[in-house]
């Protein structure tokens, strides 16, 4: 299979009042634009409950352990507390509408939870599990953290 036939897994997202969207999972490129733009409360979230979350996994002796429903559900609820911009960002960024996140923003909060569960769910089928996942990003942010220690210098 060459890099041309890879395509994405995608799942629809239904608005209300008919039509729908796609959204897949994050590529590091999304994750390094969301770090950066948002990472005082990417690493808030992080560090409560996708840590957290691992932490259980590898506790209980499972792989790839997946957030729970209600984990996502408090994520979500939170992140719109604190850092409502990014769950607008996250869903462009997964249905391929860079140039106009702010068109996420305005989504209904049940819409956004239906998107970000299923953001969540297709990232971690993509990178191989939960405890995966927390490894990528654990790097991802521990490079940025450096790079922007080192530029400050």
């Amino acid at each position: 299979m060459s890099l041309t036939a890879f395509e994405p897994k995608t799942e629809i997202v239904e608005l209300p009042g008919g039509g729908s969207f796609a959204v897949r999972g994050l590529s590091l490129e999304d994750f390094t634009v969301l770090l950066r733009a948002h990472y005082e409360p990417i690493s808030t979230l992080f560090d409560r409950y996708v840590a957290e979350s691992a932490a259980e996994a590898v506790d209980q002796k499972e792989t790839g352990g997946v957030m729970g429903l209600g984990d996502v559900r408090g994520v979500v609820l939170e992140a719109l507390e604190h850092a409502p911009g990014l769950i607008g960002d996250v869903i462009a960024r997964a249905a391929g509408e860079t140039e106009n996140p702010h068109r996420a923003r305005l989504l209904p909060m049940g819409v956004q939870i239906d998107a970000i569960e299923k953001v969540i769910r297709l990232t971690l089928e993509a990178e191989g599990g939960l405890e995966k996942l927390v490894e990528t990003v654990s790097r991802l942010a521990g490079s940025l953290t450096e790079l922007t220690a080192n530029r400050s210098r």
